[in-house]
């Protein structure tokens, strides 16, 4: 398995890192990809938002030659398919279709621009493509007793012949999971490198923890570290100062897998979590401040996240990204070592303390913006 999980990673970063080159050379030479300056962006000049196409594609193709050569890693998700006559796991079916899905409608936005409810309708069929390839929150770990079962909550509809089950909870929940995980990734993606340097993370936390004895999950194992090698090759180009930037189809995508992979072979939301608190959190903040001072929480270009507050204080751009990777990389080492109680009660005392924090950083700079302006 170990020198699986190198081969394929080697093959998928030197892909993406070939495909963004070539990808970024020709949006340059015919000026596309590449919208005007936004108020909330901290970048100069305009950068290519392609380097998520190449992502996508390499993920996509590395994983579809991967279960050509080794039919028997994804048997473990339990869904045998089959189209055009070759074997597909359903569920990773659905994984790599909702991606491309979920990329497409995203990279349109990035050439031409979407309407915010154009996007949502995007991730709606993604959420759908999803919920039909059978990939669900069935089950949340109770820390106190017995696990949630959320199968005894299923509706079973008759359609022919067919007898399908919706777990309309599970289903529920995963919606909130996918949506919030897609708009998070994309929300922070606003200085160099940092969410792709927060989906790398993110990918290797949750391949390690698949690949421990007490989880023991290969296939997942393997599409994390694919995905961490992808988007590590697109992070050499991204981080400050940027040649080529994730675009909406990229972070978004990002975030998607991360939910994603989390739920696919069983709950790893509360370890997912502690990675991205800082990242999830702020997001809550930012929403709960717009709504206060009767903004829209989605479209409104501001400089109001994390990393801006951070810059805001004296810091370089690379140093504010590297402190918010830092955090993020030593939340995902407490998630791999902690179980039950003690990382829910280390979730709750993190994201107290990360919250009162975002607060009073964003109070601190918006004092400091009143004096300079007086």
């Amino acid at each position: 398995m170990g020198m699986q999980l190198i081969g394929a990673g080697l093959v998928a970063f030197l892909l993406t890192f070939l495909g963004i080159l070539a990808t970024t050379r020709y949006a340059k030479k015919h000026a596309i990809f590449m919208p005007p300056i936004r108020k909330r962006d901290v970048h100069k000049k305009p950068v290519p938002r392609v380097g998520g196409i190449a992502i996508v594609l390499s993920f996509t193709i590395v994983t579809l030659v991967i279960n050509y050569l080794c039919p028997n890693l994804f048997s473990s998700f339990n869904f045998p398919f089959a189209i055009f006559g070759i074997s597909i796991d359903k569920r990773l079916l659905g994984l790599l279709l909702g991606g491309l899905v979920l990329a497409t409608a995203m990279a349109i936005d990035d050439f031409r621009g979407l309407k915010p409810w154009q996007k949502f309708i995007a991730q709606l069929l993604v959420w759908a493509i999803v919920v039909g390839a059978g990939i669900g929150i069935t089950h949340l770990n109770n820390p106190f007793g017995l696990e949630f079962n959320l199968r005894q909550y299923a509706t079973n509809i008759a359609i022919g012949n067919a007898v399908y089950h919706f777990v309309w909870i599970a289903d529920l929940l995963l919606f909130f999971w996918l949506i919030g995980m897609m708009n998070a990734m994309n929300f922070i993606d606003g200085a160099d490198g940092l969410a792709a340097g927060l989906g790398v993370i993110g990918f290797v936390v949750l391949g390690v923890l698949s690949l421990m004895p007490s989880v023991n999950q290969p296939a997942v194992a393997m599409l994390a570290f694919v995905a961490a090698a992808c988007v590590s090759a697109c992070l050499l180009l991204n981080f400050y100062p940027a040649k080529v930037f994730l675009g909406d189809a990229g972070a978004m995508w990002i975030g998607y897998m991360l939910a994603v992979l989390s739920v696919i072979s069983g709950g790893k939301l509360a370890t997912l979590f502690l990675v991205l608190a800082v990242v999830i959190l702020d997001g809550f903040v930012v929403v709960f401040f717009r709504i206060k001072n009767k903004q829209n929480p989605f479209t409104t270009s501001d400089q109001s996240h994390i990393h801006h507050r951070f810059m805001k204080t004296g810091m370089s751009m690379p140093a504010a990204v590297v402190s918010i990777w830092i955090l993020s990389a030593l939340f995902g080492v407490l998630a791999l070592f902690t179980y039950g109680k003690t990382k829910w009660i280390l979730i709750t005392i993190l994201s107290i303390a990360i919250i009162i924090f975002l607060v009073l950083i964003r109070r601190k700079n918006e004092k400091k913006e009143k004096r300079v302006h007086v």
